[in-house]
C-alpha cells in the first residue's frame, strides 16, 4: 500500500484518540479516488466510513459538505451517511503523518448498507429515485446555508476547466485532434446555454452533482444517496443529467415523469438536459484523464460520445430520449 495511505494500526490509533469509539475490530481499505476511503467496524458491531481527504480540499470545504449532510438528516426523510463529530465536536480531524509530517483531514460517517444496482432500475426503483432527488432539491431550495458554507460552483468556469484538463491528454493519443475540436465546439455551445439561464431558487442551488449508479444504494427497496464529496452550487437539472448517464432512453423518460409529478422543471428542459448531459460526460472524461490507466478506455469511449451525442447536439438533433 502507498506509504501516504495510513495503515490499519495508524487508523485504529487515531480513531481511538479523536473519536468516542469503544474499540476497532476491523479496518478495510476501500480505495483511492478523489479521497482515500476505509470501512471501519467496531467491537460493538457498528460500521463507519472513514475518508482521508485530498490536499486540494480546504478544511472549510470539507466541513461544508458535512454540514449539508447533517442538515439533510435533520430536516428530511432521506437516509444519508451521517457525519460523526470528533471529541472536539468538529466534523474534521487533522492528522499529522508520523514520518513525513504531512497533515491531512479525516472525516468519519455512519455506514449505509445497501445494494448498488448493476442493472437498469425497475419502474418502482426509478420512482423512488426521482422522489429522492425531489426531496434533495426541495431541501436545497428551503435551506439557508450559513455564511461559512463553502463549496465548488458548477458554472461555465468549471466546464471550461474540465475541457482544459482533457486537452492536456492530446499528446497521449487519448483522442484525435478532430474529436477534441468537436468536444470544444460542443463545450462552447454548452457555455452559451449556461450563461443564458436564469439562476433562481427553483433552478439553481446546492446539488449533489454526482448521482451516478455507484452513488446510490437500495436497501429493502428504499434508496439512499451516498458520497457527497462533489456537492456544490449548480443547476438542479445537472443532477438529473448526471443520473441519465447510466439510464437507457426509456428510463430517462420515466425518471423525468416521476420527478415532475412532485416538482416542475423549467420550460425547455430537454435541450438543457442534453447540454448538461454532455457537460457531465466531459467532466467525467477530465477526471479520468488524470489516470493513465484509464486512457485506453477513454480512447475507446470518446469517439462514440462525439458521434452519438456531440455532433447531434451541435446540429440540434435530439438524442437524449431516442
Amino acid at each position: 500500500m502507498n506509504s501516504e495511505i495510513p495503515n490499519a494500526k495508524t487508523i485504529e490509533k487515531e480513531l481511538i484518540k479523536y473519536y468516542d469509539l469503544k474499540g476497532i475490530n476491523k479496518v478495510t481499505y476501500l480505495g483511492k479516488s478523489e479521497n482515500v476511503t476505509f470501512s471501519i467496524e467496531t467491537v460493538n458491531k457498528e460500521k463507519y466510513l472513514l475518508k482521508r481527504h485530498t490536499d486540494t480540499h480546504a478544511k472549510s470545504v470539507i466541513e461544508s459538505e458535512m454540514l449539508w449532510i447533517e442538515a439533510l438528516e435533520a430536516n428530511t426523510t432521506l437516509k444519508v451517511q451521517m457525519p460523526v463529530r470528533n471529541i472536539n465536536n468538529q466534523f474534521t480531524t487533522k492528522v499529522i503523518h508520523e514520518k513525513t509530517g504531512k497533515q491531512s483531514y479525516w472525516t468519519l460517517q455512519v455506514w449505509i448498507e445497501g445494494e448498488i444496482l448493476n442493472r437498469q432500475p425497475t419502474d418502482s426503483e426509478l420512482e423512488k429515485l426521482a422522489r429522492l432527488m425531489v426531496t434533495l432539491h426541495g431541501h436545497s431550495v428551503a435551506w439557508n446555508a450559513p455564511e461559512i458554507f463553502e463549496r465548488p460552483y458548477y458554472n461555465t468556469e468549471n466546464l471550461l476547466s474540465s475541457l482544459n484538463q482533457l486537452k492536456q491528454s492530446l499528446p497521449s493519443n487519448v483522442m484525435s485532434f478532430d474529436h477534441y475540436r468537436i468536444l470544444k465546439e460542443a463545450t462552447d455551445k454548452i457555455a452559451t446555454v449556461i450563461n443564458s439561464q436564469d439562476k433562481n431558487c427553483n433552478t439553481w442551488g446546492i446539488i449533489h452533482s454526482d448521482i451516478h449508479e455507484s452513488n446510490y444504494v437500495f436497501n429493502q427497496g428504499k434508496p439512499a444517496i451516498i458520497d457527497f464529496s462533489s456537492c456544490g452550487f449548480g443547476f438542479y437539472l445537472f443532477d438529473i443529467a448526471e443520473t441519465f448517464l447510466h439510464l437507457i432512453p426509456n428510463n430517462r423518460k420515466k425518471l423525468i415523469t416521476y420527478y415532475q409529478k412532485e416538482r416542475s422543471l423549467q420550460g425547455e428542459y430537454c435541450e438543457l438536459l442534453e447540454a448538461f448531459f454532455i457537460w457531465a460526460i466531459i467532466r467525467n472524461f477530465a477526471f479520468l484523464s488524470k489516470n493513465v490507466n484509464e486512457h485506453n478506455e477513454l480512447a475507446r469511449t470518446i469517439p462514440m460520445v462525439v458521434d452519438e451525442f456531440c455532433r447531434k447536439f451541435l446540429i440540434e438533433e435530439r438524442f437524449l430520449f431516442n
